[in-house]
This record gives structure tokens, sequence and C-alpha cells, in this order.
């Protein structure tokens, strides 16, 4: 049950990513994934403008769903968003006129799927105003990637791990 389908290093941090097994209830399997990475019997999720928050000291945690699939990503060290849309006939080019940066807007699929993922990864991890994020198109501070999940319908999967530059010392 605990092994990830994907771990992700960045310089400070290790980020698991998880996916719900078939046949498993998506309303309920992110909580007791949760529980069962901190080994607890329950966990209760405390909420900061609607992004899950771990209690003090036990990491961050996130997830996503779209069309009855869930994917999860835990970090004890960094903050952490992920983001999981199948694709669905949408007007892109309305869309991303509205919501993206000028220089985003496209009518394709592909695409628009590629910049909603990642814009919503980041504003997950990151935080901030949803709408601007939407429209900026640069990501500090962040390692963004696209994920191939292990789904046959096709779909866009992107994971954000807030990157912490390393402590340095200096001898006196």
């Amino acid at each position: 049950m605990l092994e990830p389908w994907f771990i992700l290093r960045v310089p400070t941090a290790s980020v698991f990513v998880y996916v719900m097994p078939k046949g498993r209830n998506l309303k309920t399997w992110s909580v007791e994934m949760v529980s069962a990475i901190l080994n607890v019997p329950s966990i209760e999720f405390e909420t900061d403008n609607g992004k899950p928050r771990l209690p003090q000291g036990a990491g961050h945690v996130n997830w996503s769903h779209s069309k009855g699939e869930c994917v999860l990503a835990y970090s004890k060290e960094c903050e952490v968003g992920i983001d999981l849309e199948f694709y669905r006939e949408r007007n892109f080019e309305a869309i991303s006129k509205r919501f993206f940066a000028e220089s985003e807007a496209t009518s394709e699929a592909k695409n628009f799927y590629h910049l909603w993922t990642k814009k919503e990864a980041y504003y997950k991890c990151m935080g901030g105003s949803f709408f601007s994020t939407l429209k900026n198109d640069s990501y500090l501070n962040a390692k963004i990637l696209h994920l191939q999940g292990p789904y046959k319908e096709k779909h866009e999967f992107a994971l954000c791990a807030k990157i912490i530059a390393p402590c340095r010392t200096t001898r006196l």
C-alpha cells in the first residue's frame, strides 16, 4: 500500500507520488493514504485557503482527482502541489485567453492541459491568488514536472515542489 509510484528528488527534499489503486474509494483514499504514510490510525487535516495542512512537523501533502482517479503527493521537507486532468472537449482558446498570460493563449487541447496542470500544481504548491497564478507565465522557486500517469485515457499530470535553497555555512 505504501509503495510510491514515483519519487522526485530535489536538492533539499524528496517528494513521493502515490496513485490510487483501482477499486478504492475516491472520498476516503487520500486520508487513508496519509494516515498510512504517517503511521497513525487516522489523520485530520487543517486547511489554509482550501489547501490541506498536516500537523506541524508531519510534512506536506496535496492531491488531485479527475474522472474517478486520484493522485497524491507527499513530502516531509517541502511544499507540494499536484494536478491531474483527463482530456475533455472545451473551448480551449476562449478559456486560455481569459485565464492565461496573453502569450499562452492556445486552441490546442495538449497545450491547454499542459499549461493548466502546470499552473494548478504551482498554485497548490506555492499558494497566492489563483487567478494571478493562472495569468502569470513564470514559476519561481519551484521544480515542476509533467508526468504520464498509468492511465490509458489521454491525460496531463503535473507535480510541483517548492525549492528551498540549501543553507550555506561560512567558516570564520
